[in-house]
């Protein structure tokens, strides 16, 4: 039996980025929190926790509860935050480090520009999800989210409009929201805002799983990325098993089994599929 692991797969660079902030503060010895997991991967965020990161509750601090540690400096996720909740923290005396991935940062300024030049701002994406959050606290918290095409039925459209969207959404579903938008208010402006590299893995994924006999996908539970990613993927061999560490795993998925595809989500470290990939290889060839 075969075990391999995809090629394509591993972190987008905004993940990169905002990990290797954290550990080259570590290297420092400097004192380090989060707010917020950094990322959507319990297994990373254990590790970094292990490593003396101090994950601090977003919903807490948001309501302006900073009894926390002033003498750590705070990371800011890849997700990014709310414009307020920001200049809270600042006020508070804390010292930021901005790992607000550079993508989603760019369309939080368009956002902030959009919205103060009069325009009604109109999100495709997770309205629970912590980007969408951030990007809807660039504009008041005035955005409206869509979820769906159901949801444009309950928008009334303002005379000058922006339609952007949370960069992990499918690119088909933006569209198909987007040419519904146009239908009715073909003055709104798109501004295309899905991430290329995550976008790319959708192809990438659905050639991979066509090519294994069994799929094991490495990510977060709470990951949007990783739920569209195992949606494509499962399309594609419906013999593909999300899963978040080797516990997840059942052996019976293997059954008559010749190879077994291994990959993961933007917010899946490298080394986290090696070691899936060391203890399937245990389990199989024992």
């Amino acid at each position: 039996m075969k075990v391999i692991i995809d090629t394509h797969a591993g972190p987008c660079s905004g993940v990169k980025r905002a990990l290797r902030m954290i550990e080259d503060e570590l290297k420092q010895n400097n004192n380090v929190a989060t707010l917020g997991p950094v990322i959507h991967n319990q297994v990373e965020i254990d590790r970094l926790n292990e490593l003396g990161v101090v994950t601090l509750d977003q919903e807490s601090v948001s309501q302006n509860n900073f009894n926390v540690e002033r003498g750590k400096r705070m990371i800011i996720r890849a997700h990014g935050i709310a414009k307020n909740l920001r200049n809270q923290l600042v006020n508070a005396g804390f010292e930021l480090i901005d790992g607000t991935c550079p993508t989603v940062l760019k369309i939080q300024k368009d956002i902030e520009r959009y919205y103060r030049d009069g325009y009604q701002i109109l999100i495709v994406g997770n309205p629970n999800h912590p980007e969408v959050k951030g990007l809807n606290g660039q504009c008041d918290n005035q955005a409206a989210i869509l979820q769906s095409e159901d949801d444009i039925d309950h928008i009334r459209f303002s005379d000058k409009a922006l339609l952007i969207s949370q960069t992990t959404v499918a690119f088909n579903k933006f569209l198909a929201i987007q040419k519904k938008i146009l239908q009715i208010a073909p003055h709104v402006i798109v501004k295309d805002t899905i991430c290329r590299q995550v976008n790319s893995r959708h192809e990438n994924i659905r050639n991979f799983a066509a090519d294994v006999d069994v799929v094991l996908l490495v990510g977060g539970k709470n990951s949007s990325n990783t739920r569209v990613l195992f949606e494509i993927a499962k399309q594609s061999n419906p013999h593909t098993f999300w899963i978040e560490r080797q516990e997840d795993i059942d052996g019976g998925w293997f059954a008559g089994c010749h190879c077994i595809g291994i990959t993961g989500s933007a917010s899946t470290p490298v080394w986290q599929l090696e070691h899936i990939k060391t203890y399937v290889e245990s389990v199989t060839l024992n």
